[in-house]
């Protein structure tokens, strides 16, 4: 009780809004901080350069020195004892201190656009640290691929960050990861355990992407199956039951005569003829040509070979549901929710009418938004609102009016405090939104500065459709 009306002691008159604009100011500062400290190592590590491998710092794990450079291929050698001192003055462990370093001198060199995006405040230092970690192994070529990708990303998740180096060893050591893939082909397997006292078995295995993919669809499928026969058990249970019966189904099966598999893969072309990469969209990861080649090789695949989608196009109905081909396109577009920092698959996720079906919006994919169900009653049901700018950018205002915009690179907090918002739309894949400043944020004066958004923030106006929507304002907090 004491600790609390000390801590409400420092903030008597702080509104929950100005106690949010407090935070992200610290969380500024904090990280205007950090990139100081990054530029002093860059001016150390520059002056502390080898030009041999001898008595350059290398990396340990635990206790055994591994003789790898603590940057990539292309950075700098840096003296082996001098980073000694370095680490001592930043108060880090020797291990952990030189690690640091190297992931620092990693950014400068081999990722200059990710250190260029950290000094500007476009990309918190955590992440870039986490890039430089995957990036050090790779050769320089690579990481400047990966360097080119993410520079300006705000929200990339660790897997999707992960797929991403997979891609860059695939385009440009194509040999490495082939050798990679088959030899983590060979560790594929399935266990069923000894059955308990309860006479419960457990089950675990790593198998080939498609093959879990057919797998789960088949178990989910009987699973749903069972359901509406009556079976009142709970979803996890289905599924286990489902396996059985499956298994006892293919023990009676004339395996001659059953039909193959089909796997609808949509495959997107690289821009490098020479070292091609698909891209499975249902397992959101790149794969290699050897890999697709394999899986279509399996007796009784086929192929379907679908026209392009073009984005752009307009193609509403009438009706409120949204057809499976509509989805198809809102989910090429919009890979995942569209709510700030959520990163759940658009396959997942409702589909909402950007301006309601009931004020005239169409169902169409300019104006179909993917949100996952929390997001979605979220803005249903509370006073989150948005807007949508353009194909795949979207505007956001909180309940207590923090604007955030969301497109295709992630997630940008805008420093533009209680604004409204008024969406002029048109059914043309574009959408204009004016926003109105009554208390705008003091620009930050360090170099992580960003630019303050402008009083209005417009893309052009379509030339059909209606031409205006209702306006929405959400009550002051």
């Amino acid at each position: 009780m004491t600790t609390t009306a000390t801590v409400t002691a420092l903030f008597p008159e702080h509104t929950p809004a100005d106690l949010l604009h407090t935070i992200r100011s610290g969380v500024r500062s904090r990280e205007t901080l950090v990139v100081a400290e990054w530029d002093a190592i860059v001016a150390w590590a520059e002056r502390h350069v080898l030009a041999t491998p001898e008595g350059a710092a290398t990396l340990t794990e635990g206790v055994i020195d591994t003789g790898v450079p603590i940057a990539g291929d292309g950075a700098p050698l840096v003296s082996d004892y001098h980073p000694m001192e370095l680490v001592s003055a930043l108060g880090r462990s020797a291990h952990g201190g030189r690690a640091f370093v190297g992931r620092v001198v990693e950014c400068a060199w081999r990722l200059p656009h990710v250190y260029a995006a950290v000094a500007a405040g476009r990309l918190a230092p955590w992440r870039a640290e986490r890039i430089a970690d995957l990036t050090r192994p790779l050769c320089a070529p690579a990481a400047a691929f990966v360097d080119r990708q993410l520079y300006d990303v705000t929200a990339v998740g660790w897997a999707q960050l992960g797929r991403l180096v997979d891609e860059a060893v695939r385009r440009f050591d194509p040999a490495a990861a082939e050798a990679r893939r088959i030899a983590a082909a060979s560790r594929r397997r399935l266990d069923v355990d000894e059955p308990d006292t309860d006479g419960l078995v457990q089950l675990s295995g790593t198998l080939d992407a498609a093959d879990g993919h057919d797998l789960d669809l088949a178990v989910r499928r009987r699973a749903v199956q069972l359901g509406r026969l009556g079976n009142e058990q709970p979803l996890e249970v289905r599924r286990s039951i489902a396996v059985g019966e499956i298994a006892r189904q293919d023990l009676l099966l004339d395996l001659d005569g059953a039909p193959g598999r089909k796997v609808v893969l949509n495959v997107h072309l690289t821009d490098d003829p020479a070292n091609p990469v698909a891209r499975w969209d249902d397992g959101a990861c790149p794969v290699s040509p050897d890999q697709v080649r394999e899986w279509l090789q399996v007796a009784g695949s086929s192929v379907v070979v679908r026209p392009v989608v073009d984005l752009a196009e307009h193609v509403p109905v009438t009706s409120y549901e949204v057809p499976d081909r509509l989805r198809t396109r809102v989910a090429l577009r919009d890979p995942t929710c569209r709510f700030p920092h959520c990163t759940t698959r658009a396959g997942r996720c409702d589909l909402d009418h950007a301006v309601p079906h009931g004020d005239g919006g169409p169902t169409c994919p300019c104006n179909l938004v993917p949100l996952c169900r929390r997001h979605h009653r979220a803005k249903t049901f509370s006073a989150w609102r948005y807007v949508t700018l353009g194909p795949g950018s979207y505007l956001w205002r909180s309940p207590r009016r923090l604007l955030f915009l969301v497109d295709h690179r992630g997630t940008h907090p805008l420093d533009v405090d209680r604004t409204e918002l008024t969406p002029l739309w048109r059914c043309s894949g574009v959408a204009v939104a004016t926003t109105t400043a009554a208390t705008p944020s003091p620009a930050p004066t360090h170099s992580g500065a960003r630019a303050p958004v402008p009083a209005a923030v417009r893309t052009p106006a379509a030339t059909s459709g209606p031409t205006t929507a209702p306006t929405f304002r959400a009550p002051v907090a």
